[in-house]
């Protein structure tokens, strides 16, 4: 695994391919406000200043930007402002954290809970779906750390995490309504964060804490490998490039040591002799 980018991020988060200009894009996210851009091939990185927190990015099929944050998931403007995606004088979603546009063209945001964040005691956490008009629906609650979640290739599948119950479950998949069943299957996986799959419906998931991205088959909800990451906290990954043929790993500098983790925070790549799936566009 080879350094992308030596950019330091206190939480490196949300990793995803872009499309439309075949560039990288992740946040700095927990304090730092800041969208990564990266050229795969220069190695550039163009770093986008915003006065609010965004702890995950996605497209639309117009090749507008969808952000989470913590105060709700909106389109981010070209001059910085914010166009919600639902009404929100009827709807509140709050401590958005991961998200990504599942096969349906909805955008699926998952939110932290008030126990988590400090302010309250309830797990209260929630998965949502916001389709193209505006339509907010809950797909799970009494979550404490909505946190990773992908796809099966089939799309009839659903993997999602809580992360502070180091779980990741599988659910059926209904394409057309939008709509998840738990199908009793799971596997329990230390550090679990965000994750993303390849064409073989194995799952990659950066291991907080643990230096590694735990490689599981839900085949049979196995993990059967772990990708070394030459850094303590492995954030998330994804798979990026014009075949969908590189892994990208971003990282956190959040409590550790830098002077012993010198690498915390930077951006890796590596090749896996497989591939990726492009990322679904919202709309």
């Amino acid at each position: 695994m080879k350094i992308l980018s030596k950019k330091r991020c206190v939480i490196g988060e949300g990793p995803i391919w872009c499309e439309f200009d075949s560039k990288l894009y992740h946040v700095n996210a927990y304090g730092v406000n800041e969208i990564c851009c990266i050229d795969l091939e220069s190695k550039k990185n163009t770093v986008r200043e915003l006065d609010f927190g965004v702890a995950a990015i996605a497209f639309s099929k117009r090749g507008e930007m969808l952000i989470s944050c913590g105060d709700g998931a909106f389109i981010l403007n070209d001059d910085n402002t914010r166009t919600p995606l639902y009404d929100m004088s009827t709807t509140e979603i709050k401590y958005g954290n991961d998200a990504k546009v599942g096969p349906d063209g909805r955008f699926y945001v998952g939110t932290q809970s008030s126990k988590r964040r400090g302010t309250g005691d309830e797990a209260d956490g929630k998965l949502y779906s916001i389709d193209k008009d505006g339509r907010v629906k809950i797909l799970l609650d009494g979550l404490l750390l909505s946190n990773g979640f992908d796809w099966s290739m089939d799309e009839k599948r659903f993997y999602h995490t809580d992360s502070d119950t180091h779980t990741i479950k599988e659910y059926s998949f209904d394409k057309e309504k939008g709509e998840i069943s738990f199908t009793g299957r799971q596997v329990k996986i230390r550090g679990v964060d965000g994750f993303t799959v390849d064409q073989n419906d194995f799952l990659y998931v950066a291991c907080w804490g643990e230096g590694h991205i735990a490689v599981v088959d839900t085949a049979d909800m196995q993990i059967r490998e772990y990708i070394p990451v030459p850094a303590d906290i492995p954030a998330s990954c994804c798979f990026a490039g014009e075949d969908m043929e590189k892994l990208v790993v971003v990282t956190a500098t959040l409590g550790t040591d830098i002077q012993k983790d010198k690498n915390a925070g930077y951006t890796f790549i590596c090749d896996r002799q497989v591939k990726g799936r492009k990322p679904y566009l919202f709309g």
